[in-house]
């Protein structure tokens, strides 16, 4: 049931992200055009300051997850519900220091802005920030909820309200922009939506799984484990803020909010790039905490750590090799001609991503192992580094400037320091996953060297040539990878998705 379950969570997480950026496609030119490129840009600065707000849940969700699972492994339920109360008093503090140092920043978003926003953009950021402060302080206790699921492993449930939500909110939205296209009216809807679920996930939690939350003793033990545990997952988070959100912030105070309109199609097509790798990690992380809850052998965690790679890299290095072919062209039909340097911004980060993307199982047995401290610390090291390269050179370059100053932060903690400690700490083999790698890159060699030629004789002139190169060179890639990439295994995997597909459609 629990493996069923599992495979169900991989295949529902790749679904639920398929969805998410095909709808996404349609969604986002149909609000640039409702909204204009300037209210869009708002959206996205404030949603980057809120982001900061959202990391203010200390990195909790996870530290639960680690635990319950753990006393779940042991069949402990004093423990359990232990956990959960434990939990739930540290989410009531957080939740009050969220609000303090979210009235702060409210008073001090004209200060902030200043130079860059009007005063009627100022007014409206104003009314988005309070919608959206209102629906953080909601959203951050609810996560002990959701780490109640993905303990119990309930993955159909989680994703499959996920996908619901990533179908309806559109239409809705839409809808609303038909009636009044207002920057205002897309934060309610999404706020709305969000709040929807999370009562929904707290009445599977409590009265489907009937998770316990009860406190049988302050453990101080237990809560300093968690304290520490949560705080470098915390600036873990804080990190990837600031790798990701930050740029925005630091845009729209030098350049102002057309500026931060393209740097934010960048950074979606990026955050896409990212989800196809991390998607499915949420649902090992329960099983791996519960391997090391018994065990110190890496045998087990290495084999997962391989196979869930090489099935990475095939599909991130096609979607980097199709971006690298493709990405302007589909930027300026998708986007608009005004939005072309998206692409030049989206692959200097797309290219340093394709290491830590096709590793990032390595961040899920950090976590379980609690070993992830070194790494928390030395990307804060890297995150700061990245603030002070990003500032001069997006004054100087503008988006590109920032998207500079992340991929150098990147490939020196990515690419070298954090392969050294998984190697020779956390005790991953390294080398041995390297030669995996290598040995699948001769076809996406191959295939990329044949798309260069046809680009060459055939130019991109319209939207239905770029559909028939697109789908040509996946069907290139899929051939080669499968006779020159794929082992035994992973054919079964891709095979046996196939088969069930034809078996469904064949009963409709």
């Amino acid at each position: 049931m629990v493996n069923n379950q599992r495979r169900a969570g991989i295949v529902l997480s790749y679904i639920s992200m398929f969805l998410s950026i095909a709808i996404g496609l349609i969604y986002v030119p149909m609000l640039l055009h409702f909204l204009g490129k300037e209210q869009y840009g708002l959206y996205q600065l404030m949603g980057s300051l809120i982001a900061y707000m959202a990391v203010m849940d200390f990195g909790l969700a996870n530290t639960i997850t680690r635990y319950y699972s753990r006393y779940l492994a042991l069949k402990d339920e004093e423990n359990q519900s232990n956990v959960l109360a434990i939990s739930s008093i540290i989410y009531g503090v957080i939740t009050v220091i969220v609000l303090i140092a979210g009235v702060i920043i409210y008073f001090k978003l004209g200060d902030i802005f200043k130079n860059s926003l009007t005063v009627e953009e100022l007014a409206k950021a104003k009314q988005i920030y309070i919608i959206q402060m209102v629906n953080i302080v909601i959203t951050i206790p609810s996560n002990i909820f959701t780490a109640v699921i993905n303990s119990h492993e309930r993955f159909i449930f989680i994703r499959g309200l996920s996908i619901l939500q990533t179908v309806l909110q559109p239409f809705v939205v839409i809808a609303v922009m038909y009636y009044k296209a207002d920057v205002i009216g897309l934060v309610i809807v999404i706020s709305v939506f969000n709040i929807g679920t999370i009562l929904v996930k707290i009445y599977y939690a409590m009265f489907k799984i009937r998770a316990k939350i009860k406190l049988y003793c302050w453990n101080k033990v237990l809560v300093k484990e968690m304290t520490v545990f949560s705080f470098f997952i915390f600036l873990n988070m804080v990190i990837d803020q600031i790798y990701f959100k930050t740029d925005q912030i630091i845009l729209g105070i030098v350049a102002g909010t057309s500026v931060v309109a393209v740097y934010s199609i960048a950074s979606q097509l990026d955050q896409y790039y990212i989800n196809f790798s991390s998607s499915v990690n949420s649902v090992f992380l329960p099983r791996i905490a519960a391997i090391t809850a018994i065990t110190d052998d890496m045998t087990e965690i290495n084999g997962m750590f391989n196979k869930v790679g090489r099935i990475q890299y095939a599909i991130m290095a096609m979607l980097l090799s199709g971006f690298i072919m493709y990405g302007k062209s589909f930027i300026v039909f998708w986007a608009g001609p005004d939005f072309s340097n998206a692409y030049y911004m989206s692959l200097i980060v797309m290219i340093p991503l394709l290491v830590p993307l096709i590793q990032s199982m390595g961040i899920v047995i950090i976590q379980a192992k609690n070993k992830h401290a070194f790494r928390s610390k030395m990307y804060f090291g890297i995150a700061l580094l990245n603030i002070a390269l990003s500032i001069p050179l997006a004054k100087r370059y503008g988006g590109i400037g920032c998207a500079i100053g992340t991929a150098i932060g990147l490939i020196i903690g990515n690419w070298f320091v954090i392969n050294i400690y998984y190697h020779k700490v956390i005790g991953i083999d390294i080398i041995d996953f390297g030669k995996e790698i290598l040995s699948m890159t001769p076809p996406v060699a191959i295939v990329m060297g044949i798309g260069i030629m046809i680009n060459h004789f055939i130019p991109t002139s319209n939207l239905v040539i770029l559909g028939i190169k697109m789908i040509a060179y996946v069907g290139a890639y899929s051939t080669l990878m499968w006779f020159m990439g794929l082992n035994t295994y992973e054919k079964d995997i891709f095979a046996g998705m196939f088969n069930k597909i034809n078996k469904r459609r064949k009963r409709i």
